[in-house]
């Protein structure tokens, strides 16, 4: 008789609680200013493509020039075309590289073949070009100001995760800014100092070269790369983004150009440890040079190989990547100060003792 009615009991409060979902009221969803991400998703999925690439290879079999499908990545639309038709796709160098063909796919389906106009292999970028019309009602994405984001905002990703095999096309993801100016954060991605920004929004495989928008809808990155695992740590929400800010100038110029310039000092270095201050029997830490050219800006100066840069404009240098971005900072034809400690002479002999020297040298443009 008890389990009877401990049965009936049970039976009753099902009963009650399904009677309760039953009446449970529904709620239209409004979407309002505190979540934007609704209508940003609207305006941009259409503007974030699928990029296609293909290598061309020689079949000796069938005397045929083949196209073998090596993957892709996503690319944003940046800006139309001067003639009103036609326009411009961003995304990141490694997506295209080494591949002879692109074809871009946009969210509704439609694709077009592309042209690629240029690329940055120093800061991982590079500008696709398509001659058709965009798809109707589909407009490029503004770009924003990276270097106004603060850590913790809302972070909205766009692109195409996914492999040959599946592509999950216009993906929407979000979360906050995690980090800025997260420096040596590369996977031989860049061969320049670029430091990117940290979010939490999820980014995998196929996202390369898509947006990272700020709550405006506003380009401010492009998604490069994420911390998956190592030998004893699988890594959660590690993305790494390019902020547009390092790369606008670079945009233009292969747009304009086709190509990317930079000021040069005619040298090339290399990272040389050793203590923060020198002393007689060690050069302190630095860019070392280790080749100077002749007649170029350098050389005009005066310095010589073995010299140890320390700093440049009065910018302690640790590293040829220090060097480096600082030199990215400067134009062709400005002049920058060199400061640099001589432990050897013109022969390449130690001298047993060292020359603390100032330097000013004309910067060149290298192409």
């Amino acid at each position: 008789m008890l389990k009877r009615i401990c049965a009936l009991l049970l039976l009753s409060a099902l009963l009650t609680g399904c009677a309760a979902l039953a009446e449970a009221p529904s709620y239209d969803v409004v979407y309002s200013a505190s979540n934007p991400i609704p209508d940003i998703a609207d305006r941009v999925r259409p503007a974030v493509v699928e990029v296609k690439c293909y290598a061309e290879t020689w079949d000796p079999v069938s005397r045929v020039v083949t196209e073998d499908d090596m993957g892709g990545g996503s690319g944003t639309y940046i800006r139309a075309g001067a003639d009103g038709k036609g326009g411009y796709i961003l995304t990141n160098y490694h997506v295209i590289e080494d591949c002879d063909l692109y074809r871009i796919k946009w969210l509704s389906g439609e694709e077009m073949e592309v042209t690629a106009v240029g690329h940055d292999d120093g800061t991982d970028i590079a500008v696709l070009h398509f001659e058709e019309s965009a798809p109707a009602g589909v407009e490029p994405v503004p770009l924003g100001d990276s270097d106004a984001l603060r850590v913790g905002e809302l972070a909205i990703c766009i692109g195409n995760p996914g492999d040959m095999m599946e592509v999950l096309s216009g993906t929407v993801t979000a979360g906050i800014i995690s980090g800025l100016e997260r420096e040596d954060i590369n996977a031989n991605n860049f061969s320049r100092s670029v430091s990117t920004i940290q979010i939490d929004a999820a980014i995998n495989s196929g996202n390369s070269g898509g947006a990272l928008l700020n709550y405006k809808g506003e380009l401010v990155g492009i998604p490069t790369l994420k911390f998956m695992f190592d030998s004893s740590v699988i890594y959660e929400g590690l993305g790494f983004c390019i902020p547009i800010n390092e790369v606008k100038v670079f945009i233009d110029q292969i747009i304009d150009t086709g190509s990317v310039t930079r000021p040069r000092l005619g040298i090339t270095v290399a990272d040389i440890d050793g203590p923060d201050e020198p002393i007689r029997s060690h050069p302190p830490i630095g860019a070392q040079v280790y080749t100077v050219e002749e007649r170029g800006p350098s050389a005009k100066a005066g310095l010589q190989v073995g010299d140890v840069i320390t700093e440049i404009n009065g910018v302690r240098v640790k590293s040829y990547m220090d060097l480096l971005k600082e030199l990215d900072k400067c134009a062709a034809g400005d002049k920058v100060d060199l400061t640099i400690y001589r432990y050897y002479d013109e022969n390449g002999e130690l001298t047993g003792t060292y020359e603390e020297l100032h330097f000013t040298v004309k910067l060149e443009m290298k192409q």
